[in-house]
Formats: structure tokens, sequence, C-alpha cells
């Protein structure tokens, strides 16, 4: 097996729909940026579609590793980091199955890495929009390490489907923290942080980001609440940052716990 420059990993469960799937698929075979592999995690068994679309590529450059039982993404991820961190891959990218990259991500998201040897993960702005592909929202983030920093006190300063790490950051920082609930990547960026790690983002949109009827859902409720401010209070006293961010954290966590969706709706457009 000969490897290239970059492996991008993604994992999909039963949820996930075989025409999105599909498009995400095309939207990373079809980048300006051609030297990429593609290693995807069955996290348990998944729509018979998704399984069928894989059979008809025919591609030397999509592997597929396959498990009958779901055991979360983060387990998933770190089971394609096992794989991929064995062989000489330059770069390693995130990508959710049912989100699509724009053609040129890669290419610029590795023309950034080339020329800032010192940054370890790169991500980019995302496009929110809606079932039929219609923008909602454009979600811009920090840029730069210190920045970025800052704003962790507040909101994670990467979208998680838009990283780009070099292998330097496994290497600094591990893997997954697989003990969280749904916020794999917040404490993931953490320890990236605290190990030293170097951060940035372009000022770029790499990644539309599909917004379905769940998608506020999933983002609330007490338990998840409950994690994301547990969460946030040990970032803001790991990273010395302010304590003004700690009335942030548990503002927010009152916004998210409230029975009403149009609140959480409105809370996540301007508290995410």
């Amino acid at each position: 097996m000969t490897s290239k420059k970059l492996a991008v990993i993604l994992s999909v469960y039963k949820n996930d729909r075989p025409l999105e799937f599909e498009w995400c698929i095309r939207s990373l075979l079809e980048q300006t940026y051609k030297e990429i592999d593609l290693w995807i995690q069955f996290d348990g068994k998944v729509d018979p579609g998704i399984e069928s679309f894989l059979q008809t590529l025919g591609k030397d450059s999509v592997y597929v590793r396959k498990r009958s039982e779901n055991k979360g993404l983060a387990f998933s991820l770190n089971e394609l980091l096992a794989e991929v961190l064995q062989r000489d891959y330059a770069y390693i990218a995130r990508m959710d199955a049912d989100d699509l990259c724009l053609p040129e991500r890669f290419e610029h998201q590795i023309d950034y890495m080339e020329s800032h040897p010192d940054v370890d993960i790169v991500g980019g702005y995302i496009r929110e929009v809606d079932e039929h592909g219609k923008g909602i929202a454009l979600v811009r983030y920090p840029l730069a390490h210190e920045e970025m920093k800052h704003f962790f006190g507040k909101r994670n300063p990467l979208a998680h489907m838009t990283v780009l790490f070099r292998k330097s950051y496994f290497t600094k920082a591990g893997l997954y923290p697989t003990h969280t609930h749904k916020d794999e990547d917040t404490m993931f960026w953490l320890q990236g942080f605290l190990s030293g790690c170097v951060f940035a983002n372009i000022n770029k949109v790499v990644v539309n980001v599909r917004v379905t009827s769940d998608f506020y859902r999933r983002r609330a409720g007490w338990k998840k609440s409950f994690s994301d401010f547990r969460n946030r209070c040990t970032i803001i006293r790991s990273l010395h940052l302010s304590s003004r961010n700690y009335l942030f954290a548990f503002g927010r966590f009152l916004l998210f716990i409230c029975p009403f969706p149009w609140v959480i709706h409105v809370a996540y457009k301007f508290l995410r």
C-alpha cells in the first residue's frame, strides 16, 4: 500500500443517510488537491445504501474498516488514527459523514501548513446549510493561536469537521479522549493546548455543515449541557483564562437546558 501525503478520516454510523454520505465522499474525491487517501470506519452497522455506494467506487485510495458494534466517534477516530499514524502521511484531516468540503479546502490548508511549519493544527470557517443546501449562516473563528486560546474560554476555537493535523499534534497531545459525553473534540483541543500544540484557522470557508431538524436537539438537554459546562470550567481553570468566562459558561448552561426549542435555536446562534 502506497501512502499519499494526506489521510482523511471519518466515521459513519447507523443514522448517516446514504445520499448525504455520497455527497460527502464525492466532495472529498473531487478536491483540487489530489494526494489523498480516505479512511472510513463503520461504527457499528450502517445503512446498506452506504455499503453499496462504496462498492461502486473501485478506488485504491478509499479504505474501509468495519465493526458490528457501535462504540462512539472518539473510539472510531482513534482506531483510524492507529492505522494512519503508522504510515508516512504528512497530514491527517477530519471530516463528518454528512457535510461537504469545498473543492479547494485541502489545497488551502496544506498551503498554509507548508508556509507555517510551527503550526500543528489548522481549521477554517464553516457555512451552515439547510437540508436543501441553502446557506443559513457563516461561522467565523479566530485565526491566531493566542486569540484562539482566549476564545476557548467561551467556545471551541475550531470546527471539528474542518481540522487538518500535522502528525506532531498526536505526538504531543495523544489521541482522542474516550470518556467524554459527545464532546471529544473539546477536550482534545484542551490536550493540545496543554501539550504545547500550535493552533490556527484560515480565513476561508472550507466546509458546508448540514443543519438538520435534530441539529439543535442534539446540542441541548441536561446531560449534554452539564457536560459542556463542566468541561468549559476545566478549560478555563487549566489554561488560566479570565474568571469572567465562568459567568458566560453558566449562562450558556441555563439557556441550553431550557425546554423551549426556539430558545435553544437562538442560544446556539449567538452563543455557539
